[in-house]
């Protein structure tokens, strides 16, 4: 069945130049602490569309609107120091702020920079960054979460609608620190979900589950948590994943809304191909419904598959 494609207002593309004289974030570097110490950096945009996040449906679009106080969590690429005890190079990370509500808002923190530094800013705020296998020092991952959505937009927007972008420090003083960012990027796919049975009839959903189809490993699951490999360019960016087959415990994603809802919205991971995906669905008097529906999803769109069609059980 297809499936619509819209763009998600709050998505546009980022182009960000490093500071001159300064390598890409991405090269092999020699780690330095020179003139870097802990200032208080706060970050404007410089891209005019809106930038993420309280999602609200109108007339078929997404817009978007960040709530003073949303956290961030920063990533200087550029500044490390070595861990004797771990024998790594262990980069700057701490915590941002969105200062208004607003569809662009400035962000704000005590960051340990320097000038020309190139910090990728991440929302949800996370906990951890690993490094990556067999790369520069500069590279790092972090894990992203799908399961546990409820099916309604405040929650996708609060804790689900992962976006990612690049900041770099255009000047600093001795305790306070300027950078620009453009537009974030959407790290996975928003979906609005509503289902009939065979008559047409609207089915209402007090649960829903998602899974890949198809003859592949994953038939009948859907990975839970995903992996952000972090880069200092948009383009760069990539999420995989953490696929698990039925043989080795994997499961569908399951969303539960507090109470029944005609339909429902889900953040899922883009496709780099078409993929089928199963659908199951129980109503309010615990009735299931199954089908199935072919779409391949891209990073950032919204995709409104609603009508699908599905069999009783």
């Amino acid at each position: 069945m297809e499936m619509k494609h819209l763009k998600i207002f709050a998505v546009g593309a980022m182009l960000l130049l490093m500071a001159a004289c300064s390598s890409s974030a991405t090269d092999d570097v020699t780690p330095t602490t020179d003139g870097a110490k802990l200032r208080h950096l706060v970050i404007t945009q410089t891209a005019d569309e809106a930038s993420r996040a309280i999602i609200t449906e109108s007339d078929a679009t997404l817009a978007a609107s960040w709530k003073s106080g949303d956290r961030l969590t920063y990533y200087n690429f550029n500044l490390s120091e070595f861990d004797a005890q771990t024998g790594q190079y262990v980069h700057s990370t701490g915590p941002l702020t969105a200062t208004t509500t607003a569809a662009t808002s400035a962000f704000e923190g005590e960051v340990t920079c320097t000038q020309g530094d190139a910090l990728a800013v991440v929302y949800p705020a996370v906990d951890k960054f690993s490094p990556v296998s067999g790369s520069s020092t500069t590279k790092a991952k972090y894990s992203i979460s799908l399961s546990g959505q409820d099916g309604t937009l405040a929650t996708l927007a609060e804790s689900f609608h992962y976006v990612y972008g690049v900041a770099t420090v255009t000047a600093v003083t001795e305790t306070t620190a300027t950078a620009t960012m453009g537009t974030t990027t959407s790290l996975l796919t928003v979906c609005k979900f509503s289902f009939v049975d065979g008559s047409g009839s609207p089915i209402a959903i007090s649960s829903l589950t998602i899974s890949y189809g198809g003859n592949g490993s994953d038939h009948g699951t859907y990975p839970q948590t995903a992996t952000v490999t972090c880069s200092d360019t948009q383009e760069a960016v990539s999420v995989a994943g953490d696929v698990k087959s039925l043989a080795e415990g994997g499961k569908p994603l399951t969303v539960t809304p507090a109470s029944t809802l005609n339909a429902v919205y889900v953040a899922l991971l883009p496709t780099t191909n078409a993929r089928t995906f199963c659908f199951t669905v129980t109503d309010g008097s615990g009735a299931t419904y199954s089908g199935e529906a072919d779409a391949q999803l891209t990073a950032g769109e919204y995709v409104p598959a609603t009508g699908l069609v599905l069999a009783k059980q």
